[in-house]
Order: structure tokens, then sequence, then C-alpha cells
């Protein structure tokens, strides 16, 4: 096996994906989370979640487009998040199931399939969620063959889970970003929102959360400049940035320092990462204790905690209704009046730390 020369055609086939038209960006991530290994023992190429094998002969003996048509195939399976999904099925029929819902995507974007065997795309199953094609297959059982990929189970491990849908969720947080989230398949957020909610680590929500509002067309955080007398809406996704994003960080006595740093090195990553063209981190207690606005560029400093007494989220509200942000993400243990709705409509994220227990009655409430 001359492994030099497979791997400057696996590098041909993975610039190919780099170059689709439609889902290059988040193809192109996911592709780049996964690690690549020969592996001569099974016939085709399967993918864990996270690790991508392919038998190096079935690699060598299709042309140059169909294996850009099996790389993808596997990262789709990656995409729609097949590994963690499975449950208690039965492995084979699920991984026909997954074969079928993605070739049926895959002729749909044109991708060739000459050399691919055990290809099944019957039409009857156009539209169908993997879940609904397994239970159809569960009860017509489909005759033996040769799966289009080997079917691979993703290791019981919370780290490996939680590693997988980390790599989707910054997937399409890139295609957002790029202008590519519309070519995604809509099932992929209805399957993310579901791993979500609530056993991964908040960080991931949060990504998600500024995600979806990449998505949106529009913000009351500054006005129309041609309507002057009018407050309307106006469009906050220049060159895929959020314009102003507030946080508001609860430094009351029951907020441990441990919870404080945590907090803010989360900040410091969306600062880092997302680029908002502004960024406020707000302290308070039961007023507002210290502000620091960071532009665009600009690092992220070490902030001392002002640390208080008890807590509000009066002082809060009224900070959001005069300074009007493209979102807020308020992080407090909540032990506190529940807050009254701004006088506009805007996006907020609870990060409720140690307080199962807390509702909120907007906005959209996470734990740690």
């Amino acid at each position: 096996m001359d492994l030099d020369q497979l791997n400057k055609d696996l590098d041909r086939t993975k610039s190919k994906v780099f170059l689709d038209p439609t889902n290059a960006v988040f193809l192109g991530s996911l592709m780049c989370s996964l690690e690549f290994k020969w592996d001569e023992s099974i016939p085709t190429s399967g993918t864990d979640g996270t690790n991508l094998l392919w038998n190096p002969d079935r690699f060598k003996g299709l042309p140059l487009d169909s294996r850009k048509t099996d790389l993808c195939h596997e990262l789709w399976h990656v995409a729609l998040l097949h590994p963690l999904r499975r449950g208690a099925r039965d492995h084979e029929i699920w991984n026909i199931a997954c074969d079928i819902r993605i070739d049926l995507l895959l002729e749909a974007q044109g991708f060739t399939f000459e050399g691919i065997g055990g290809v099944d795309r019957d039409k009857k199953y156009k539209d169908w969620v993997e879940e609904d094609i397994y239970d159809d297959l569960i009860k017509n059982p489909p005759p033996k063959k040769k799966c289009t990929c080997a079917s691979h189970s993703m290791p019981d491990s919370k780290q490996l889970h939680q590693a997988l849908i980390n790599s989707v969720v910054q997937a399409m947080h890139q295609a957002v970003i790029a202008g590519q989230a519309g070519s995604l398949p809509g099932q992929i957020k209805e399957t993310l929102n579901k791993f979500l909610e609530p056993v991964i680590p908040w960080q991931t929500v949060l990504m998600q959360f500024f995600t979806d509002l990449l998505e949106e067309d529009y913000t009351w955080s500054r006005p129309n400049r041609r309507y002057e007398d009018m407050y309307l809406p106006a469009k906050f996704m220049d060159e895929g940035k959020l314009e102003h994003l507030m946080f508001f960080e609860d430094v009351s006595g029951s907020i441990s320092k441990a919870d404080s740093i945590r907090f803010n090195s989360e900040v410091k990553y969306v600062q880092e990462v997302l680029k908002p063209s502004k960024l406020t981190l707000v302290q308070f207690d039961t007023k507002i204790q210290e502000v620091k606005e960071y532009l665009e560029e600009e690092p992220f400093e070490e902030f001392k905690v002002s640390t208080g007494g008890g807590t509000s989220l009066v002082c809060v509200r009224n900070y959001i209704n005069e300074h009007k942000p493209t979102a807020a993400i308020i992080f407090s243990d909540m032990l506190v009046h529940p807050m009254q709705k701004p006088d506009f409509d805007i996006p907020i994220i609870w990060v409720a730390i140690n307080n199962k227990s807390t509702k909120v009655n907007f906005g959209k409430l996470i734990h740690i």
C-alpha cells in the first residue's frame, strides 16, 4: 500500500469538499473535526462520529467524484448525529435507514454514485426521517445486501458524545457566518435541539443561541435611518457579525468566585470567536456595579469582580431598556423575583447556576 500516494489522493478528495458551492463551510468544518484512518478490516468506509475509516482498496477503486460522494456520505452521518440517535435500535437496520436518508439527500444535490455499490435511493422514503425509515424497514425487512458504508457504533462515552455535538454546532455556526445555512436540512437544527436539553454543557447551548441569532434578519437594537422619526427594525447581520451583545453577571454574595471565573471565560470565548462589533459586560447585584465595553478586536482583559449582597433584576431590565443591545445573556443563580419583559423585543438567554427549579416567563433558560 503506497501510503504517501493514498494520502495525496485523499487530500484531493478533501479539497473537493472545501470547494462545494453549497455546503463547503459546514461539511468542511465537520471534516476537520474527524480523524482519518485507513482500515483494511472494513469493506467500504464508515464513521463512529469521531473517526472516519476508509478501506484503501475501496478508495482506490472509485472515480474522484465518487470518492467525494463517499466522503460526504460519511460526513452527513456525523452531521445528522446518526451515532447518537440509534439508541437501542438494531445496528444494521439503523445503518441501512441512515444510508437511505443520506443517499437521497446526495442524489438531490447532484452527486454521482458511479462505482458505489449497495446504494438504495427508494423514492418512497423521500422526505422521511431516519426513525420512520427504520420502523418501515423493521416491518418490511430489506434483502440482505452490502450497505453503502460500514456500520459502526459510537463508544458509550459522554465526552465523545459531547465532542460530536460540539462539532456539529460549531459547523452550523460557521455555515451561518458564511451565508450557507440555507442549504442545510432543517432536520439538523431540530435534532440538535433534542440533544441540547439538558444533558450537555451550557457553552454548547450558548453557541447555538448565537447561531440562531445570526440567522435572524432584523433587530431592534438600532433605528432604521430611513425613518428617523419611527423606531423600526434594521438589519444587524453585517458580514456575519452581531452588533451588540450584552452580558449581565450576577455578582451578589451567593455567587462564588469560581462561578464568576467560569462565566467570564465564556464571555472571553464569545468575544474572540464571534467578534461582535460591541460587547458589554455588566456586573450587578441590587444595582449596576461595574460596566466594561469591548469593541471589535479589542482584547478581553481580566475584569475584577465587584461582589455585593442581594440580587435584583430591576436594574438589569432598566439597563436593557436604556441601551437596547442586540441580545442579552443574564448569568445568575436566579434567587430573585422574576424580571418583567423589556419594553422592546430582544432575544434573551438566562444562564441559571445551581438552581434547577427556577423558571422564566420569556427568553431561553439553560442550567449549569
